[in-house]
């Protein structure tokens, strides 16, 4: 079944191992080192991907803490604002009633003055009158003295119905 030709045998092995020799020098060196090649390109790849997640991690910590930092920072000025804001408010009203208050000083200051001159306009023109009725009723002139007295009594009397008109007030 199985003839051994020990001369085709040793040309056969003879063969492999020149086709095995001409491979391994041709194909399977260059072969290797392509594939050793790719390796290396693969694994500089993961290790620069590596990096870069690393890189990238560092980079997403460093973002959320300025992001936090700025979000800090922003609620402080908006508080500062909201103070600032609530000062000025206080200060504008503040002076709004200190000038109301200076106004309505004023008003009664005036109405004040413009009473005093008014009582002062109608006792001159009461005495005026008096002095004049006093003298149509008297027929007769009267002397300063009396003439003073006079007036003095009438004063006293607006001045005790002044003070009746007020208190009914």
């Amino acid at each position: 079944m199985l003839n051994l030709d020990w001369g085709l045998m040793v040309w056969t092995v003879i063969t492999f191992g020149i086709a095995v020799f001409i491979l391994w020098r041709y194909a399977f060196r260059p072969l290797q080192k392509v594939i050793d090649e790719r390796r290396r390109r693969v694994q500089e790849s993961i290790e620069t991907a590596e990096e870069s997640r690393e890189e990238a991690h560092r980079l997403l910590d460093e973002y959320k803490q300025t992001l936090a930092s700025v979000r800090t920072e922003a609620d402080q000025i908006m508080d500062r604002a909201r103070h600032a804001g609530d000062q000025a408010k206080a200060e504008i009203v503040d002076e709004a009633r200190k000038q109301a208050d200076r106004a309505i000083e004023r008003a009664h200051e005036e109405i004040e003055r413009d009473t005093k001159t008014a009582v002062a306009t109608l006792r001159a023109e009461v005495a005026d009158l008096t002095l004049l009725a006093a003298g149509k009723v008297v027929n007769k002139s009267l002397d300063d003295a009396e003439h003073r007295r006079l007036i003095d009594e009438a004063l006293k009397d607006i001045e005790k119905a002044d003070m009746k008109l007020g208190e009914r007030s």
